[in-house]
C-alpha cells in the first residue's frame, strides 16, 4: 500500500467514525427520551431500558450509515481541495480515477458491514428486543408480590395471596379475590403462574375452584376448573405483534408476500447505497478555492433526504402492490449512480433541457 493510499484511508476512516459518533448521539438522544417516557408511563419495565436502547442500534445504523458515509467522504475529500492538496496531487500526475478507485475500495467493507446489519443483525435485534420486553413484563408483576402475604392489586382491584413465589413466576397455594366488577369472586388453586395468553399477560390457575356470588348466600356457586386464565387490568401490558422487521432474511426470500419482498429489497439496497452515496459525495466534494469546505454539505443532506424518501415511498408502494416488484427499489440507486459517472456538462445539459445559451 502506497503512502498516499494510507493517508487517504486514514482521513476517510477518522472522519467517518467522527461523523458516525455524532449522528448516533443525535439519533439516540431522541430515542432515549422516547424509551424513558415509555418506562415512566409503565409501558416498559425500567430494568430493561438500557438493553432495549442497545438493541435499537442496528435499526438506527441502517439509516445513519449511508448519511455518515456521504458526509464523511465530502468532508475528507473536501479538505484536500480546501488545503490545495488536491492541486499538488494533480500536478504529480495522479488522475481523478485514482480517487474514485480508492474511495470505492474504502467503501466496500462498510457496504459489507451494512449488509450484515440489514440482513441479519437488525432482525435478530428486533426479535431479541420483543423477547426481552415480554420477559420483563412477565417478571414485573412478580417483583411486586410478596409470598405469604395478602398483596393488594393495583387500583384496589382485589387481593392476591400465594404461599410461595418462585423466580420464574410459578406460585404455590394461590388465592385471589377480585373486586366488585366480578361480584367479589374468589379463586383458589394449588398452582399458578404468569404467562402470555392470546397476546395478553394473564395469571393462570391450575386445578382449582372458583366461588361466585359470595354477596348472597343463596346465590353461592362453586365450580371446579382444570385451567383458568385471569386477565388482571394492571397486569396486561400489550405484547407487540411480530413485526416485519423481525422476520429473518431467509424467510423473506422464501415468501411470496409483496410486503416481505419489498422489505427484502430494502435490506439489499441499503448496502448498495453505501457505494452509491459515497461516490456521489466524492463528486460533490470538489470545491473552488473560495467556496469553503462546507459549501455543498446542505445540498448533500437534501440529496440524502430525497434518496431515503424515494426508497421509503417506493417500498410502501411495493408492499401495497401499487408497483411491480420487477421495478422494485433498484432504479433509485441506478439513477443516482448515473449522476456519479455523468460528466458535468451532461448534467448541466440535462438540467437545462438540452438548450444552449
Amino acid at each position: 500500500m502506497r503512502i498516499l493510499d494510507k493517508y487517504l484511508y486514514k482521513e476517510l476512516t477518522f472522519t467517518l467514525l467522527a461523523v458516525l459518533a455524532v449522528l448516533l448521539l443525535v439519533s439516540f438522544g431522541t430515542e432515549t427520551t422516547r424509551v424513558l417516557t415509555m418506562a415512566i408511563e409503565g409501558k416498559l419495565p425500567g430494568d430493561v431500558v438500557f438493553q432495549v436502547l442497545m438493541l435499537k442500534i442496528p435499526a438506527a445504523l441502517e439509516v445513519i450509515l449511508p448519511l455518515a458515509v456521504l458526509l464523511a467522504v465530502m468532508l475528507a475529500i473536501g479538505r484536500l481541495y480546501q488545503d490545495q492538496e488536491m492541486v499538488v496531487f494533480r500536478s504529480c500526475g495522479i488522475p481523478e480515477g485514482y480517487f474514485q478507485k480508492q474511495v470505492a475500495l474504502f467503501l466496500v467493507p462498510w457496504a459489507l458491514m451494512t449488509a450484515f446489519i440489514t440482513l441479519w443483525l437488525t432482525p435478530w435485534a428486533a426479535q431479541t428486543e420483543r423477547h426481552v420486553i415480554s420477559l420483563a413484563q412477565v417478571n414485573a408483576p412478580i417483583a411486586g408480590l410478596v409470598a405469604g402475604r395478602f398483596n393488594r392489586l393495583p387500583n384496589n382491584n382485589g387481593v392476591l395471596y400465594a404461599r410461595d413465589i418462585e423466580a420464574n413466576g410459578h406460585m404455590q397455594e394461590v388465592w385471589i379475590r377480585l373486586g366488585e366488577s366480578r361480584d367479589h369472586a374468589i379463586f383458589s388453586a394449588p398452582q399458578g403462574r404468569f404467562e402470555w395468553v392470546d397476546g395478553r399477560l394473564a395469571l393462570v390457575l391450575l386445578k382449582g375452584y372458583s366461588y361466585d356470588g359470595l354477596a348472597q348466600a343463596d346465590a353461592l356457586t362453586v365450580q371446579q376448573f382444570e385451567r383458568l386464565a385471569l386477565f388482571l387490568p394492571e397486569l396486561t401490558p400489550s405484547q407487540s405483534r411480530l413485526r416485519n422487521r423481525e422476520i429473518s432474511s431467509a424467510e423473506l426470500w422464501r415468501s411470496d408476500i409483496a410486503a416481505h419482498q419489498a422489505l427484502l429489497q430494502w435490506r439489499l439496497v441499503l448496502p448498495l447505497s453505501i457505494l452509491v452515496l459515497g461516490l456521489l459525495a466524492l463528486k460533490m466534494s470538489k470545491t473552488k478555492p473560495r467556496q469553503g469546505r462546507f459549501a455543498k454539505i446542505f445540498i448533500a443532506i437534501i440529496l440524502y433526504v430525497v434518496y431515503i424518501q424515494l426508497l421509503t415511498t417506493t417500498e410502501n408502494a411495493l408492499s401495497k402492490e401499487r408497483l411491480s416488484l420487477w421495478i422494485g427499489l433498484w432504479w433509485i440507486p441506478l439513477v443516482f449512480l448515473a449522476f456519479v459517472f455523468a460528466k458535468p456538462k451532461s448534467i448541466k445539459r440535462f438540467l437545462t433541457g438540452g438548450h444552449r445559451r
